[in-house]
């Protein structure tokens, strides 16, 4: 019994796990958006809904190159989550984005001059030197074969991912 007690005790004392996923390939991803981008973050705003019960953060992203599709040259990325004023809301699975960040996008429409990020954190690749790598210490995967001859969202060289993104016709 005494093993049965502490076994509850240590398992309720394990973090909660993030949101749960199905991996995705860098192809999949490119063919489900509008448009693939590489920029860099400059600012953020976030702002509630209007029944005040969500919070998104809209990111303003000058695009440096456009891998695939059409983008602007400053694109509006939303993302839900964020904090106003002292209220604020995390969103498992959302992609965490940072002023000044250098990153590469794979987005989808979200109105006239706005984009969400496909895939929420596997579709936003941090770059940093020649490497892009997502974060996704929040998610947990439940399938992660993807097809033969792609490759997860995962960590790689920059150049790499543009060939992929470029190749997808």
């Amino acid at each position: 019994m005494r093993v049965l007690v502490l076994a509850a005790v240590l398992l309720s004392a394990m973090p909660a796990l993030g949101a749960q996923a199905v991996a995705v390939s860098v192809e999949e991803l490119a063919r489900a958006s509008d448009a693939v981008v590489r920029g860099r973050v400059t600012t953020s705003r976030a702002q509630r809904t209007d029944d005040g019960l969500r919070v998104f953060t809209t990111y303003e992203v000058r695009t440096s190159a456009v891998l695939r599709g059409q983008a602007p040259t400053i694109a509006h990325v939303v993302v839900p989550g964020g904090v106003v004023g002292r209220f604020g809301q995390r969103v498992d699975a959302a992609p965490a984005i940072a002023p000044d960040e250098e990153v590469v996008l794979f987005l989808r429409h979200a109105g006239p001059d706005a984009f969400r990020v496909t895939g929420l954190a596997q579709g936003k690749f941090s770059v940093v030197g020649p490497v892009a790598r997502p974060d996704l210490s929040e998610l947990t995967f439940i399938r992660t074969s993807v097809r033969h001859g792609e490759r997860r969202a995962e960590e790689m060289p920059l150049a790499e991912l543009e060939r992929r993104v470029r190749s997808i016709r």
